[in-house]
């Protein structure tokens, strides 16, 4: 099983020296996976360090969006012939030593699509501001009532799925009105809602800063892309092919 981690960033030139090791350092013993940095026009030295440390980039001159860059690795990654993609952050908050947790679910247990969530151990949002994780939870327990699902976490970005799940779908998917924020969670919404697809959540830790910024998505700009995304995987006529 050959697996691609699409790795978006945008001026992450603080965290990604620690990030980068964590990746050189990943176990390629039990599954092989090959990482890809999306530069996405970061003005920072961002480019510069992914580029000295000799892993994947494919790089813009602007910043096209987090969605778009997703689609992007989505597109290369049935290109080449990967059998699973997986979404990883560039800004220090997941672990790569933690994509091992999806892989096993995917290739033991033949779930189709693996979803991270911080809320499934003790430890895995202790780091996480009080008023984040109430807002997720408030979040989930909507997301929840709507969809018909239990899940725990609908707002984590870390995740795995078998290329075969989206790469019939890319038609659909590749939209502007997705090239925010939008894109994973519109995926996220179509993936509960069908009947299908076998879908899964594993725990993970995400790790905030105690101090500085800990996020680039602004709490009313950003938060209504998201929400739209899955009201819109909801509502419209649209099922994934699979």
């Amino acid at each position: 099983m050959k697996s691609l981690c699409i790795i978006p960033c945008w001026n992450e030139e603080d965290k990604l020296s620690n990030l980068i090791n964590q990746i050189k350092n990943f176990d390629q013993s039990k599954y092989i996976v090959d990482f890809l940095f999306i530069n996405n026009g970061s003005s920072d030295n961002s480019l510069k360090i992914i580029e000295d440390s000799q892993i994947s980039v494919k790089s813009y001159e602007t910043n096209k969006g987090a969605g778009y860059a997703l689609i992007d690795g989505l597109k290369i990654g049935i290109e080449k012939k990967y059998d699973v993609i997986v979404h990883l952050a560039a800004n220090g908050k997941m672990f790569p030593q933690e994509i091992t947790k999806f892989l096993e679910k995917i290739s033991k247990d033949n779930y189709s699509f693996v979803h991270g969530s911080r809320f499934l151990n003790k430890v895995g949002h202790k780091t996480n501001p009080l008023q984040r994780i109430i807002l997720i939870k408030i979040f989930t327990f909507i997301i929840n009532i709507i969809f018909k699902k239990k899940i725990t976490d609908a707002t984590c970005g870390f995740r795995a799925y078998k290329t075969s799940v989206l790469s019939k779908n890319i038609d659909l998917l590749d939209k502007e009105e997705f090239y925010t924020y939008g894109y994973e969670y519109y995926v996220l919404g179509k993936i509960l809602k069908s009947k299908d697809i076998s879908f899964t959540e594993v725990p993970i830790t995400m790790n905030y800063p105690k101090s500085g910024s800990y996020s680039k998505i602004r709490t009313i700009i950003d938060w209504y892309p998201i929400i739209r995304a899955y009201f819109l995987s909801f509502f419209d006529k649209h099922n994934f092919k699979f």
